[in-house]
C-alpha cells in the first residue's frame, strides 16, 4: 500500500527531471540592433555557436520552430519591428547539429522573452497545386540523380532549378511568396527535373516588368495551376512574449 504514492513520487520526479533537461546554450547574448537595420542575417550554426544580425523575434521564432511567417499567429507588433543580435554558445565539442541548435534557441526564448506558444491546426484560404488540364510539361528525373532544387533571384523575380525535386518542395517553395499556403494535391509523388521563373504574388512588380506571375508562370512553364481553397494549415500560437531585457 505504501509502494504507490513512492511510485507517483518517482514518476513526479523524473517528469520535472526532463522538464528542467531542456538543452541551453552555455552563454548567450541577445542585444538590441542599432537602427536603422542595414542589413541582417538569419540565425545559423558555425561550430559550436549560433548567430543572428538584426534577427526579429518573428526570424526567432521561425528559426526555432521551423515555421515559416504566416504559420504564425498572435504575435505582437513589435515582433517585426525591433531587431536583435544574437550570439550564444553551447558546451561541449563537434559540431553543432541544426536541430540542436533550434531546440536551444526555443530554450532561450522562453527564458529571454518568457515565450510561451502552442501549435493548433486551422483552416484557412490556401492555393492547391493541381495539374493543369494538359497535364504536366516535366519528366521523373533519372534514376540516381542528386540535388533537390535552389532558387536564387534574378533581375525579373526568382528562378528555381530543380534536377531531382519534388511536387512537396515546390509547394513549399511556392508558399513563401504566395501570401497563402500552398499545398500539393497534384497526387504527383515522384522524383522530377524542372525550372521555375516567376514573380512572387505578394509583391508588386515595377510597371516595367516584363516577367510572369507566379500564376501564368506555373501553367506555362509546368502545366500546373493554382486553386483557391480552403485546408489545415498547423499554427504556431503565441500564447505569451515579453520584450527582453538585454544580456
Amino acid at each position: 500500500m505504501k509502494q504507490i504514492p513512492l511510485k507517483l513520487s518517482f514518476g513526479f520526479l523524473a517528469a520535472a527531471g526532463i522538464a528542467a533537461a531542456q538543452p541551453s546554450f552555455e552563454v548567450a547574448s541577445i542585444k538590441l540592433h542599432p537602427e536603422p537595420v542595414t542589413h541582417s542575417a538569419d540565425p545559423s550554426v558555425h561550430g559550436r555557436m549560433v548567430t543572428g544580425t538584426a534577427s526579429s523575434l518573428r526570424d526567432l521564432i521561425e528559426y526555432a520552430y521551423s515555421v515559416r511567417s504566416e504559420q504564425i499567429s498572435g504575435q505582437p507588433g513589435w515582433a517585426l519591428s525591433v531587431h536583435y543580435d544574437l550570439d550564444a554558445k553551447a558546451a561541449g565539442e563537434g559540431i553543432l547539429t541544426t536541430a540542436q541548435s533550434r531546440e536551444m534557441v526555443r530554450t532561450l526564448l522562453a527564458d529571454r522573452f518568457q515565450l510561451k506558444v502552442h501549435r493548433e491546426t486551422q483552416e484557412v484560404p490556401v492555393y492547391a497545386l493541381v495539374a493543369g488540364k494538359s497535364g504536366p510539361k516535366f519528366k521523373a528525373s533519372e534514376t540516381g540523380a542528386t540535388g533537390g532544387y535552389s532558387v536564387r533571384t534574378t533581375d525579373k523575380g526568382l528562378h528555381m532549378d530543380a534536377p531531382n525535386g519534388t511536387m512537396e518542395q515546390l509547394a513549399r517553395q511556392l508558399s513563401g511568396t504566395a501570401g497563402r499556403p500552398v499545398q500539393d494535391r497534384t497526387g504527383l509523388t515522384g522524383h522530377y527535373v524542372f525550372t521555375l521563373d516567376w514573380f512572387p504574388a505578394d509583391r508588386v512588380p515595377p510597371p516595367d516588368l516584363d516577367a510572369p506571375s507566379m500564376f501564368e508562370a506555373l501553367q506555362e512553364q509546368l502545366g500546373l495551376r493554382l486553386e483557391s481553397t480552403k485546408g489545415p494549415v498547423e499554427k504556431l500560437v503565441i500564447d505569451h512574449v515579453d520584450r527582453p531585457s538585454e544580456n
